[in-house]
């Protein structure tokens, strides 16, 4: 049997037909992340009977995204478990989804998309969910290109999979949420030898408070794991039969493989292409999801929409976002528009080590940490003065319901009621 996923198939369409040169459909989809899964998930509890098309650059079913940086490395998670429905599942819910042909033209004028394949679709409403792109190193050495990796979806975890192999030495670039997990889960690994470098002082340094900070590096340290903290990419080279990354203020560090982590770039050709209004990196939409096109939604990293709490523009890169923004733009699509109240959740697993987090949590801007004595918890409390705009939950499980309904609430630190709820 073929493993999920596995890129030697040829690209899979499910529910595959002979299209005629056009074909219609009440709904299309564009990408087969959490956001579009959701959103088709959605309209079929509404809409049961109109035709919905999801279309995918990738070969898999929508699948799950954060065991590509955690759970897979560590035995945590399988391959087989990853998909987020079964093909028997999604044929149930009468969802056709063309799978290895990505959309590469939107006229938004004729309602109309076009695929690598040439394949042309016409929609009555459509659901943009393209995410993004991880970020690309410039190589201008040919032989980096099989040493140097990036992770956004599967094949880029099979292929760094396949050459992380005992013996060799793996140089993690990046401190960001990708870059720290990947650092720790690869440490695990037998025989590989990590270093991790970063522009910060510690991994996650632009969410975690010192104190935590402190904890996660003696972590990474027991490890194993060599932290390279204030390093900034400068560029790379090959050398003596390395990779060598050069950095602004620090000297170079040798490896034979380096996993590229500093951030993604959205995918916004098809939205520029429809002339959307774009705003901090995604596309605008209003608090139901929809873009400055009426019949054009946008979820997940791509939608840029109001903050529930703050009414300001917000784009986040988080799981939990996509899939409630998804779901929103779904229902919305299929007429139960409703404003978009959700406060999306974050998390992270380094080691043991885990925690939630919701609403506006920068290190620079810490209210206040509650650690109670012997260790391993901790709530963070952030904001501006003694108004807490973010709460971050560490190794503390079940509170984030209660965080969330605090900071709607604009409550104050001093609302001992409502610390003491996160808190015991």
């Amino acid at each position: 049997m073929d493993r999920y996923g596995d890129s030697t198939q040829k690209p899979r369409v499910h529910k595959a037909e002979v299209m005629d040169e056009i074909s219609s459909w009440d709904y299309v989809i564009v990408g087969t992340g959490p956001a579009a899964a959701e959103a088709a998930v959605a309209i079929r509890e509404l809409d049961n009977r109109g035709k919905l098309l999801m279309l995918g650059a990738e070969r898999q079913l929508p699948y799950q995204r954060p065991p590509l940086s955690k759970g897979l490395w560590t035995g945590k998670d399988t391959v087989e478990e990853l998909p987020l429905r079964s093909a028997a599942e999604w044929d149930g819910l009468s969802v056709q989804i063309h799978l290895g042909d990505a959309v590469i033209e939107l006229d938004a004028g004729a309602r109309t998309l076009t695929s690598a394949s040439g394949r042309i679709y016409r929609y009555e409403r459509l659901l943009l969910a393209t995410g993004g792109r991880a970020r690309q190193p410039e190589l201008a050495i040919a032989t980096l290109r099989d040493r140097v990796f990036t992770l956004r979806n599967f094949q880029d975890y099979e292929r760094l999979q396949a050459a992380a192999r005992p013996g060799l030495t793996v140089l993690v670039v990046g401190g960001g949420f990708l870059g720290a997990e990947l650092a720790a889960a690869l440490s695990r690994q037998e025989g590989l030898k990590v270093h991790h470098a970063f522009a910060g002082n510690a991994p996650l340094a632009h969410v975690l408070p010192p104190t935590l900070q402190k904890v996660v590096l003696a972590r990474y340290g027991k490890a194993g794991v060599q932290l390279h903290p204030q390093h900034r990419l400068e560029g790379l080279d090959w050398e003596d039969g390395s990779v060598r990354a050069h950095f602004t203020t620090q000297a170079p560090i040798a490896c034979d493989l380096l996993v590229y982590a500093l951030g993604m770039e959205s995918n916004l050709e098809l939205a520029q292409q429809a002339g959307l209004t774009l705003d901090k990196g995604g596309v605008l939409v209003n608090t139901e999801l929809r873009s400055s096109d009426s019949r054009i939604w946008a979820a997940g990293d791509l939608a840029t929409y109001p903050d529930p709490v703050w009414q300001e523009p917000c784009r986040l890169e988080h799981w939990d976002n996509a899939e409630a923004t998804g779901r929103a733009a779904g229902r919305a699509m299929a007429g139960r528009s409703e404003p978009f109240r959700h406060q999306s959740l974050f998390f992270s697993d380094l080691f043991e080590l885990g925690f939630e987090a919701v609403g506006r949590c920068d290190s620079q801007r810490v209210l206040r940490v509650a650690a109670p004595p012997g260790g391993g918890k901790a709530v963070v409390y952030y904001g501006d003065g003694d108004w807490v705009e973010g709460v971050l939950l560490w190794n503390v499980w079940g509170k984030a319901d209660a965080a969330r309904e605090g900071i709607a609430a604009h409550r104050p630190l001093m609302d001992l009621h409502w610390v003491e709820t996160l808190e015991t």
